[in-house]
């Protein structure tokens, strides 16, 4: 079953003897038995549904979708110049599409002119 780490780096223990420790850091993502990703913390990817088709009981993997908003405010916090506050800020404001949008038609930007032209710069290319 695959996790992704949304916490802080944690150090997993994989394989069978000898035993491979890795570090995953946020953001990273590993396939481990399900019990191991769930006492480690992890967030799963995939995840089982039971379900029938006619009297017999089937199970599936369902995978769940990524927070498009939780990636682009790490994202925005990944860029020079932009903090937690400002990453807030924009994405109470808008999304990754109407950012891009709005520089592309060369519409004013309701942040500091040092934020617009870091904004632009990175945004302004896609």
């Amino acid at each position: 079953m695959k996790f992704k780490n949304t916490g802080k780096a944690v150090k997993v223990r994989t394989g069978t003897s000898p035993y491979i420790w890795k570090t995953l850091y946020p953001g990273q993502e590993i396939e481990l038995p399900e019990e191991v990703g769930k006492a480690y913390g992890l967030e799963p990817l995939v995840v089982a549904v039971k379900s029938k088709i006619g009297k017999k009981e089937v199970e599936t993997k369902k995978v769940l979708k990524k927070n498009k908003e939780k990636d682009f405010f790490e994202e925005l916090k990944k860029i020079k110049g932009i903090g937690t506050k400002t990453a807030k800020d924009i994405i109470i404001w808008g999304n990754k599409a109407k950012l891009v949008e709005t520089i592309k038609n060369k519409e004013d930007l309701p942040f500091r002119d040092d934020v617009v032209k870091t904004l632009i710069r990175e945004y302004g290319k896609e």
